[in-house]
């Protein structure tokens, strides 16, 4: 058994679904938005709450209210929704939330000259997106834009015991002042759903009248059943499901319901947990979001069609392997306070199933993130470094963890077998992983990416650099793998450090992905598929000058790594810990509370942006050779061509230079915390 030539730094990454997208209305892919409609529909509305549509600079107060009146109180509409859900976005208050957005530095963009055609062409009242995202209820982001006053509500239902339609999507929206608005909304929906050949029925419920239509469907299209659409009083309601319309009316004739949503115990739990550290100002000026990781992943899947036959089911695997363990996930985005432009608290509800230090079962052991307390930027740090991420992760523990997730994958026990093989085939680096490697690992890993200028397909660059407690043990371990990795150039350019390029493209010495493609973790793939990466490096960095500590490195790009390597070594170079940006990035974390964390990120926004605005704007970001952008071309390997993608290219030709618009763009840092429970997630983007 040879296993030499398999290579983790170009394994496959995971996903639950081949794509997000798909076609319902018989229009072109562009125009195709599945499950994730709603959500999309919903943040658009935030961000561009400053943007003037249809000649209404935005919502008006409920029956003329001045300033300083009140608008009555109506009960949430998480009183009206089941607590069943699988993911809900809620605005509570969307006049107050516009508000909010104009005191952000990002909503000067709206008002730009620069931008003025680029927003027109996507958001103006005939807008490309507001277009394109017509969605499985019938109301696009405009339309909620035009009517909501108040609570708005969006949320994603499992229907388990349906194999026919396994779940479903709901919008509420507080429309209260606007009434004839909404009437005429409804009018202009019904009449785009007419002329797009579905036909409508009228139900009585509760009193009220439903509109349920039925789309008409199309070859190769996303079937859907129905779109139903309500307007009370107060509120409109729609859905993809009558029954879901039904209960609600229901609901506000009972004064709400007894299993509602309100009272379910993991959305209070999440949400309380966030709210608890939430710097919220003024009531109404948040995002709130709620979400059941396996169930919505399950409704993910099932939206989009995702069938993988005789591949291994990721969700199911998962949910054997512990990650079940994660029961709810959620947040508070707070918009246009203080210093901030979006201040963000999270939390993700995972309590320990066990009494092991671990704390979870099986492959969720790998889930140990230890808290140390926040760190300065390493000195070795390029100035030019575009986001910098420290992780705390418990390496070996997490390794041996995955054996019985691969052992299950493939229906036997071949994890073991496949580290003896790389120890003894005689043939292969003969490393031993369990006593050379793993232990010499330590548990701080360091993530890096920057761009070079100008903006190419190469531009972005990402580098990895693991602490060592033993360098000479990782370092002979490194040179072993190399020297029978095919494919492989020695670069002398750092005296006393070994490093390895690799480049793909020589025949039968290219990547060989069968390790990961029997897992069935992807789709069939065509022989001459590319590898994740063409090219890149690694070596052993002893400490020196610039770091007191050996490293383990990584890179995308072999330059990238001897410019590190260089600074490791001699200290010198300017250095992202000297900015008095990243400074003060620095000190505002620990302001925020970031004591002890298991995570830390520093992001400057401009240099992060700036490659992937150009690209963007060139048409050519779908082609760049980053890690992600490849991770992106591999989930929508195999869909036919389109012609034309405007939701993807955004009429790229309008466009401005990103000097005219890197302004609006700031800094941003981010912290995650490590409880009994689970992990606090913490995420700022500075005015």
């Amino acid at each position: 058994m040879n296993f030499q030539r398999v290579q983790v730094a170009d394994k496959r990454v995971i996903y639950p679904t081949r794509t997000y997208f798909s076609n319902f209305d018989g229009r072109p892919r562009a125009r195709r938005v599945a499950m994730l409609h709603v959500m999309t529909a919903v943040l658009v509305v935030c961000l561009m709450g400053s943007q003037s549509i249809a000649q209404d600079a935005s919502p008006k107060k409920e029956n003329g209210a001045g300033q300083g009146d009140a608008k009555p109180v109506l009960m949430t509409a998480l009183k009206l929704l089941p607590d069943t859900a699988a993911g809900v976005v809620r605005i509570p208050d969307l006049t107050v939330l516009c508000d909010s957005w104009k005191k952000t530095t990002l909503s000067g963009i709206t008002d730009d000259p620069a931008m003025k055609p680029l927003i027109d062409a996507n958001f103006g009242s005939q807008g490309a997106v507001w277009e394109k995202l017509g969605d499985k209820v019938g109301l696009r982001p405009k339309e909620l834009y035009e009517i909501a006053t108040g609570e708005v509500i969006a949320v994603w239902l499992p229907f388990e015991n349906d194999n026919r339609r396994p779940s479903s999507v709901c919008v509420v929206a507080d429309i209260r002042g606007k009434h004839a608005e909404a009437e005429a909304v409804l009018t202009r929906v019904d009449n785009d759903l007419k002329a797009d050949g579905a036909t409508r029925t009228d139900v009585t419920h509760a009193g009220e009248t439903v509109r349920v239509y039925r789309p008409k469907t199309r070859p190769g299209q996303l079937k859907i059943e129905q779109v139903v659409v309500s307007l009370t009083k107060d509120r409109v309601i729609a859905s993809d499901r009558d029954s879901v319309v039904f209960e609600i009316l229901d609901a506000i004739a009972n004064d709400g319901r007894e299993d509602s949503l309100d009272k379910a115990p993991l959305l209070r739990t999440v949400w309380k947990q966030a709210l608890s550290r939430s710097e919220i100002v003024t009531e109404g000026s948040q995002v709130e979001w709620f979400v059941k990781p396996l169930t919505m992943g399950r409704i993910v899947r099932d939206v989009a069609k995702v069938d993988r036959g005789n591949k291994v089911r990721i969700l199911n695997l998962l949910e054997n392997q512990g990650f079940d363990a994660v029961q709810a996930a959620g947040g508070i985005a707070v918009v246009g306070q203080g210093k901030f432009d979006l201040l963000h608290r999270g939390y993700v509800h995972a309590p320990p199933v066990t009494e092991e230090p671990s704390r979870y079962r099986l492959a969720a052991r790998i889930l140990q993130f230890p808290n140390t307390p926040l760190d300065q930027v390493p000195a070795w740090v390029p100035a030019n470094t575009a986001s910098l991420t420290r992780v705390n992760w418990k390496i070996e523990e997490a390794f041996w963890a995955i054996e019985t997730l691969v052992d299950e994958a493939f229906d036997n026990e071949i994890f073991r077998p496949s580290i003896e093989g790389i120890r003894d085939d005689e043939e292969g680096p003969q490393i031993d992983i369990e006593k050379n490697v793993l232990p010499n690992l330590s548990e701080h890993v360091f993530l890096l990416t920057d761009n070079t200028l100008p903006a190419t397909v190469d531009s972005e660059r990402v580098l990895v650099a693991i602490e060592l407690r033993n360098a000479d043990a990782i370092g002979t371990a490194v040179r072993k793998a190399m020297e029978v990795e095919p494919d492989v150039f020695k670069v002398d350019l750092v005296p006393g450090v070994e490093i390895w390029q690799v480049k793909h493209g020589s025949g039968d010495d290219e990547l060989d992905d069968e390790f990961f493609d029997d897992l069935g973790f992807e789709e069939e793939i065509d022989e001459k598929q590319s590898p994740l990466l063409n090219t890149w490096a690694i070596a052993m960095v002893p400490a020196g000058k610039g770091s007191a500590k050996p490293h383990l490195v990584f890179s995308s790009h072999v330059d990238l790594l001897v410019d590190v390597a260089t600074r490791m070594q001699t200290g010198q170079g300017e250095k992202l810990a000297d900015l008095a940006e990243v400074k003060d990035l620095l000190k505002m974390t620990s302001e925020m509370g970031a004591d002890e964390v298991a995570f830390q990120r520093v992001v400057r926004l401009r240099q992060s942006l700036r490659a992937k605005y150009e690209l963007q704007r060139q048409g050519e970001l779908k082609n760049s050779d980053s890690v992600l952008a490849s991770l992106v071309r591999r989930m929508f390997e195999g869909d036919e061509p389109e012609v034309d993608e405007p939701i993807e290219r955004l009429n790229v030709s309008k466009w401005p230079a990103f000097s005219e618009v890197e302004k609006y763009f700031r800094n941003a840092f981010g912290f995650v915390e490590t409880t009994e429970t689970g992990w606090n997630l913490n995420g700022f983007l500075l005015k």
